[in-house]
Protein backbone atom coordinates (compact mmCIF):
# COMPACT_ATOMS: atom_id res chain seq x y z
CA UNK A 1 0.00 0.00 0.00
CA UNK A 2 1.03 3.63 -0.60
CA UNK A 3 0.25 6.57 1.67
CA UNK A 4 0.57 10.33 1.36
CA UNK A 5 -0.65 13.34 3.31
CA UNK A 6 -2.20 16.63 2.09
CA UNK A 7 -1.51 19.70 4.22
CA UNK A 8 -3.89 22.65 3.87
CA UNK A 9 -3.71 26.11 5.42
CA UNK A 10 -6.97 27.75 6.60
CA UNK A 11 -5.84 31.31 5.89
CA UNK A 12 -3.18 33.40 4.18
CA UNK A 13 -3.83 32.16 0.65
CA UNK A 14 -1.23 29.39 0.86
CA UNK A 15 -1.67 26.46 -1.52
CA UNK A 16 -2.04 22.98 -0.10
CA UNK A 17 1.02 20.77 0.01
CA UNK A 18 1.05 17.07 -0.92
CA UNK A 19 3.75 14.80 0.43
CA UNK A 20 5.55 12.16 -1.52
CA UNK A 21 4.08 8.67 -1.33
CA UNK A 22 5.27 6.32 1.41
CA UNK A 23 5.29 2.61 0.58
CA UNK A 24 4.41 -0.12 3.09
CA UNK A 25 5.04 -3.70 2.01
CA UNK A 26 3.33 -6.35 4.16
CA UNK A 27 4.62 -9.86 3.47
CA UNK A 28 2.86 -13.09 4.45
CA UNK A 29 4.05 -14.62 7.70
CA UNK A 30 6.68 -17.36 7.73
CA UNK A 31 5.51 -20.78 6.61
CA UNK A 32 7.98 -23.60 7.23
CA UNK A 33 7.75 -26.47 4.76
CA UNK A 34 6.95 -29.97 5.96
CA UNK A 35 9.90 -32.09 7.12
CA UNK A 36 10.95 -35.30 5.45
CA UNK A 37 9.35 -38.63 6.31
CA UNK A 38 10.53 -40.65 9.30
CA UNK A 39 14.01 -42.07 8.66
CA UNK A 40 14.76 -45.56 9.99
CA UNK A 41 18.37 -46.60 10.52
CA UNK A 42 20.29 -49.09 12.64
CA UNK A 43 22.28 -48.61 15.81
CA UNK A 44 25.70 -47.25 14.92
CA UNK A 45 24.36 -45.57 11.80
CA UNK A 46 24.02 -41.92 10.82
CA UNK A 47 20.87 -40.09 9.80
CA UNK A 48 20.94 -38.05 6.63
CA UNK A 49 20.96 -34.26 6.82
CA UNK A 50 17.75 -32.56 7.90
CA UNK A 51 17.08 -29.54 5.71
CA UNK A 52 14.51 -26.84 6.40
CA UNK A 53 12.99 -24.43 3.88
CA UNK A 54 10.43 -21.69 4.39
CA UNK A 55 8.32 -19.20 2.50
CA UNK A 56 7.01 -15.77 3.41
CA UNK A 57 8.33 -13.23 5.88
CA UNK A 58 11.01 -10.68 5.23
CA UNK A 59 14.55 -10.12 6.38
CA UNK A 60 17.57 -12.29 7.06
CA UNK A 61 16.80 -15.73 8.51
CA UNK A 62 18.36 -17.36 11.55
CA UNK A 63 17.97 -20.94 12.68
CA UNK A 64 18.15 -22.90 15.94
CA UNK A 65 17.73 -26.66 16.07
CA UNK A 66 16.30 -28.52 19.07
CA UNK A 67 16.13 -32.16 20.10
CA UNK A 68 13.26 -33.61 22.06
CA UNK A 69 12.30 -36.78 23.89
CA UNK A 70 8.69 -36.58 22.68
CA UNK A 71 7.05 -36.03 19.31
CA UNK A 72 6.55 -32.31 19.89
CA UNK A 73 7.95 -29.13 18.35
CA UNK A 74 8.12 -27.31 21.66
CA UNK A 75 9.90 -27.82 24.96
CA UNK A 76 12.99 -29.33 23.38
CA UNK A 77 16.64 -28.86 24.27
CA UNK A 78 18.82 -26.50 22.24
CA UNK A 79 21.46 -28.26 20.14
CA UNK A 80 24.60 -26.20 20.59
CA UNK A 81 26.05 -24.93 17.33
CA UNK A 82 23.12 -26.16 15.20
CA UNK A 83 22.26 -22.77 13.70
CA UNK A 84 22.03 -23.35 9.95
CA UNK A 85 19.25 -24.47 7.62
CA UNK A 86 20.66 -28.01 7.71
CA UNK A 87 21.44 -30.30 10.64
CA UNK A 88 23.01 -33.76 10.66
CA UNK A 89 22.75 -35.66 13.97
CA UNK A 90 25.79 -37.55 15.27
CA UNK A 91 26.16 -41.34 15.06
CA UNK A 92 23.51 -43.11 17.14
CA UNK A 93 24.77 -45.45 19.84
CA UNK A 94 21.41 -46.60 21.20
CA UNK A 95 18.10 -47.73 19.75
CA UNK A 96 14.99 -45.61 20.18
CA UNK A 97 13.01 -42.71 18.73
CA UNK A 98 14.71 -39.34 18.32
CA UNK A 99 12.88 -36.09 17.58
CA UNK A 100 14.15 -32.77 16.21
CA UNK A 101 12.70 -29.44 15.15
CA UNK A 102 14.06 -26.07 14.10
CA UNK A 103 13.06 -22.53 15.02
CA UNK A 104 13.19 -20.16 12.03
CA UNK A 105 13.40 -16.44 12.75
CA UNK A 106 13.54 -13.42 10.41
CA UNK A 107 14.84 -10.01 11.42
CA UNK A 108 12.16 -8.16 9.45
CA UNK A 109 9.82 -5.92 11.45
CA UNK A 110 7.05 -7.97 13.04
CA UNK A 111 8.29 -11.34 11.77
CA UNK A 112 8.07 -13.65 14.74
CA UNK A 113 9.82 -17.01 15.11
CA UNK A 114 8.13 -20.14 13.76
CA UNK A 115 8.91 -23.75 14.70
CA UNK A 116 8.99 -26.48 12.09
CA UNK A 117 7.12 -29.73 12.42
CA UNK A 118 9.03 -32.62 13.96
CA UNK A 119 11.80 -34.50 12.17
CA UNK A 120 11.84 -38.09 13.45
CA UNK A 121 14.60 -40.69 13.38
CA UNK A 122 13.93 -44.27 14.46
CA UNK A 123 16.98 -46.29 15.43
CA UNK A 124 16.54 -50.07 15.48
CA UNK A 125 18.85 -52.93 16.37
CA UNK A 126 21.22 -54.31 13.75
CA UNK A 127 20.16 -57.41 11.83
CA UNK A 128 21.05 -60.71 13.50
CA UNK A 129 22.13 -64.07 12.15
CA UNK A 130 19.62 -66.55 13.56
CA UNK A 131 21.30 -69.59 12.04
CA UNK A 132 25.07 -69.63 11.61
CA UNK A 133 26.77 -71.65 8.91
CA UNK A 134 28.22 -75.08 9.72
CA UNK A 135 31.03 -74.49 12.19
CA UNK A 136 33.53 -76.99 10.78
CA UNK A 137 33.82 -79.81 8.27
CA UNK A 138 36.72 -82.04 7.33
CA UNK A 139 36.83 -83.31 3.77
CA UNK A 140 39.04 -85.17 1.36
CA UNK A 141 40.47 -83.23 -1.56
CA UNK A 142 38.00 -83.01 -4.43
CA UNK A 143 35.01 -84.26 -2.43
CA UNK A 144 31.61 -82.54 -2.20
CA UNK A 145 31.33 -80.15 0.75
CA UNK A 146 28.27 -79.18 2.74
CA UNK A 147 27.10 -75.70 1.79
CA UNK A 148 27.61 -72.90 4.25
CA UNK A 149 24.20 -71.26 4.76
CA UNK A 150 22.96 -68.57 7.13
CA UNK A 151 19.52 -67.26 8.10
CA UNK A 152 19.17 -63.56 8.92
CA UNK A 153 16.43 -61.41 10.44
CA UNK A 154 15.92 -57.95 11.92
CA UNK A 155 17.28 -54.61 10.91
CA UNK A 156 15.24 -52.41 8.55
CA UNK A 157 12.97 -54.44 6.27
CA UNK A 158 13.66 -57.89 4.90
CA UNK A 159 16.12 -57.15 2.08
CA UNK A 160 19.72 -58.17 2.78
CA UNK A 161 22.97 -58.01 0.83
CA UNK A 162 25.60 -60.72 1.35
CA UNK A 163 29.34 -60.84 0.76
CA UNK A 164 31.43 -63.90 1.60
CA UNK A 165 35.09 -63.75 2.61
CA UNK A 166 37.86 -66.29 3.00
CA UNK A 167 40.62 -66.07 5.55
CA UNK A 168 43.77 -67.96 6.45
CA UNK A 169 43.19 -67.41 10.18
CA UNK A 170 40.20 -68.15 12.38
CA UNK A 171 38.90 -64.58 12.32
CA UNK A 172 35.84 -62.88 10.84
CA UNK A 173 37.81 -59.72 10.04
CA UNK A 174 40.58 -59.01 7.56
CA UNK A 175 39.55 -61.67 5.08
CA UNK A 176 39.63 -61.54 1.30
CA UNK A 177 36.45 -60.93 -0.69
CA UNK A 178 35.27 -63.93 -2.70
CA UNK A 179 34.07 -62.40 -5.99
CA UNK A 180 30.50 -63.21 -6.98
CA UNK A 181 29.57 -64.87 -3.69
CA UNK A 182 26.69 -62.60 -2.71
CA UNK A 183 23.91 -64.89 -1.48
CA UNK A 184 23.09 -66.50 1.86
CA UNK A 185 24.61 -69.79 0.67
CA UNK A 186 28.25 -70.49 -0.20
CA UNK A 187 29.82 -73.74 -1.42
CA UNK A 188 33.48 -73.86 -0.33
CA UNK A 189 36.02 -75.35 -2.74
CA UNK A 190 37.88 -78.56 -1.91
CA UNK A 191 40.53 -78.47 -4.60
CA UNK A 192 43.37 -77.32 -2.37
CA UNK A 193 44.69 -79.14 0.69
CA UNK A 194 44.85 -77.09 3.88
CA UNK A 195 42.69 -75.22 6.36
CA UNK A 196 40.59 -72.24 5.25
CA UNK A 197 38.07 -70.11 7.13
CA UNK A 198 34.99 -68.42 5.72
CA UNK A 199 32.53 -65.80 6.92
CA UNK A 200 29.86 -63.56 5.45
CA UNK A 201 28.98 -59.91 5.97
CA UNK A 202 25.26 -59.12 5.81
CA UNK A 203 24.21 -55.54 5.19
CA UNK A 204 21.17 -53.42 4.33
CA UNK A 205 20.73 -50.13 2.55
CA UNK A 206 19.76 -48.31 5.77
CA UNK A 207 22.70 -46.68 7.55
CA UNK A 208 24.53 -48.82 10.11
CA UNK A 209 22.60 -52.02 9.32
CA UNK A 210 25.14 -54.83 9.10
CA UNK A 211 26.28 -57.99 10.87
CA UNK A 212 29.16 -60.41 10.35
CA UNK A 213 28.79 -64.16 10.80
CA UNK A 214 31.01 -66.45 12.82
CA UNK A 215 33.79 -68.22 10.95
CA UNK A 216 33.26 -71.60 9.33
CA UNK A 217 36.29 -73.91 9.05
Amino acid sequence: MYYYVIITFPSGGCSEITSDAAEVVVEPGITVDFPRAVEIICEGGSASAMNVTYTGGTGTPSYQWYENTTNSNSGGTIISGATSASYTPPVYTATGLYYYYVEVSLDGNGCGAVNSDVYEVEVVADPVIDTQALFTQELCQGSTPVDFEIVTSGGVGMTYTYQWYENTTNSNTGGTIIPGETTAIYTPPTTTIGIMYYYVEVSQIASGCSVVSDTSE
